[in-house]
């Protein structure tokens, strides 16, 4: 198992927000998988991640169930909403350390079109050539080089934002059995599940700049991001401008942020406004 720290990347109905052409389990066609199979599978694996009290046994659950599905090798990546231009990006992978440190030392971050916004939104995102064209090409050839001639990703944002990749990739060419659609939800809901988990568990990686911040606070930030000024915002509030500005080098502190405008940019990133 390879968990790395990555701080200097380019780009990598229910809690969580799926992307728009992501399925849900409630489009799901009755003939294109036994769905009574998948509801099961479905509750099982929710008890199993639920049972978990380590952050080594979610990786454990997925390298079983990547097996499961077909494949050899999986990739869990989180991807934190800031800071935007060095964001904090942690990967736990099974892949070959050859393939991961040719990778690194490539610096495939850039090109990877897994982790370009117009390619994730779609959530369910199978690798093809078309996928990997252009400048992407050579990190295809590359992985295929390294013998991962396959592979999906799944993309969900999480309540704080987070953004989780769950990639599965294989050396065998020959297609999965499993139908699209019931990969597409399994894999949905093990990312899912393991952000949950790492959530309880309190895993770094899936922690986010948390901030408490005071309902006043809270309503400056919101004025701030509106684009109004101090004085305007004091009028509005019916508070003096030297409040205004009290609250706001506060939250400058607590953001470790040079600016207000900076503090409000990283306050609607994670949702707080």
């Amino acid at each position: 198992m390879q968990i790395i720290d990555i701080n200097n990347s380019e780009e990598c109905g229910t809690l969580f927000y799926h992307k728009k052409n992501a399925y849900s389990t409630t489009g799901v066609s009755p003939h294109s998988m036994k769905e009574s199979d998948f509801f099961k599978w479905r509750r099982e694996i929710t008890t199993r991640f639920q049972e978990i009290q380590d952050s080594s046994d979610i990786y454990s659950l997925l390298k079983t169930e990547t097996q499961n599905m077909e494949y050899d090798y999986f990739a869990l990546c989180v991807r934190h909403p800031v800071p935007f231009t060095r964001p904090k990006l942690t990967l736990h992978t099974t892949y070959p350390e050859a393939w991961l440190e040719h990778y690194q030392a490539e610096n495939y971050y850039v090109i990877d079109p897994v982790l370009k916004p117009q390619n994730y939104q779609m959530g369910f995102l199978p690798w093809s050539d078309a996928l990997f064209s252009g400048a992407a090409e050579e990190l295809w050839k590359a992985a295929r080089d390294h013998g991962l001639v396959k592979g999906v990703t799944q993309c969900v944002i999480a309540p704080n934002r987070a953004q989780g990749f769950l990639s599965v990739s294989g050396t065998n060419p020959r297609g999965h059995t499993m139908p699209d659609d019931e990969l597409a939800l399994r894999l949905q809901h093990l990312v899912e599940q393991s952000l949950v988990t790492m959530a309880r568990l309190e895993d770094p990686a899936a922690t986010v700049l948390e901030m408490k911040l005071s309902k006043r606070e809270k309503e400056i930030l919101q004025w701030t991001a509106e684009g109004k000024t101090s004085a305007e915002i004091a009028i509005i509030l019916s508070i003096s401008e030297n409040t205004v500005n009290f609250h706001q080098k506060n939250m400058q502190k607590k953001f470790n942020a040079p600016n207000k405008t900076q503090i409000a940019c990283y306050a609607a990133a994670i949702g707080l406004i």
